[in-house]
């Protein structure tokens, strides 16, 4: 009787352990899960972290200095590249304009631009041929044609400038003729060009100021003004005498 009594008591005991650890160890899991929830949701913020949005690169990129570059190489490459045959007439025919044989001239100029009607060195020799001529608008007309084919042609600034000066149009021919100097400074006879027109207004200071420049880039044009009939209004002032002399 004791013993089934202490068998009982016995397992009675076992079961209650065991009970007991299943608790402890429930309770120890529930109490672990827990702290790892809290855990993660103080460190896992409800929301995902917005990235910044990279701005979209502009389509309109002309400002950058590599694709100004590449526009600036762009249009040098437009530029009409003109007959090969064109250009040997064209030569042939400048030597006639500068001797004074316009209609010559122009026979030549005209086959070049038979053969290359884009041929602007052609087009810009006429223009000024038909200016010498008294053929002003045809031959300005003309030489614009060059310079839409080649705006950095500095001739043809220059000849633009004659063709006005010749037609009176003496502001135009100023500006012209400043235009030809801001593509090359060392444009000796742009310089002289506008010395010329301020000497017939009979405006010194402007004379010497364009005078001498010319002179520097070349002697000869001492001798040049020296006979220049559009200096007569300055030729008796002193300051132009001296820049002249020999």
């Amino acid at each position: 009787m004791r013993k089934r009594l202490s068998s009982k008591i016995i397992i009675s005991l076992g079961v209650g352990l065991v009970i007991a650890i299943i608790v402890f160890y429930t309770l120890q899991i529930n109490s672990t899960f827990s702290f790892t929830s809290e855990f993660d949701q103080t460190q896992s913020p409800t929301k995902p972290e917005e990235i910044p949005a990279v701005p979209e690169k502009s389509l309109d990129s002309s400002s950058e200095p590599q694709d100004r570059e590449l526009s600036r190489t762009s249009a040098l490459l437009s530029v009409h590249i003109s007959d090969s045959q064109a250009l040997v007439l064209y030569e042939q025919g400048l030597k006639l304009y500068y001797q004074r044989q316009y209609p010559e001239a122009l026979d030549l100029f005209n086959h070049a631009l038979q053969i290359d009607d884009h041929c602007y060195e052609a087009l810009n020799a006429k223009g000024a041929a038909l200016a010498f001529q008294g053929h002003h608008n045809q031959g300005l007309a003309l030489i614009t044609q060059a310079l839409d084919l080649n705006p950095s042609f500095v001739y043809a600034h220059f000849n633009q400038g004659l063709a006005y000066e010749l037609a009176g149009r003496w502001d135009e021919s100023i500006a012209s003729y400043q235009k030809a100097l801001q593509l090359d400074d060392g444009d000796t006879w742009s310089y002289y060009g506008i010395a010329s027109i301020y000497g017939r207004q009979g405006n010194i200071d402007k004379v010497l100021e364009y005078l001498k420049p010319a002179i520097a880039l070349d002697t000869d044009v001492k001798e040049v003004a020296r006979n220049e009939h559009d200096f007569l209004p300055v030729r008796s002032d002193p300051r132009f005498q001296t820049l002249v002399k020999p």
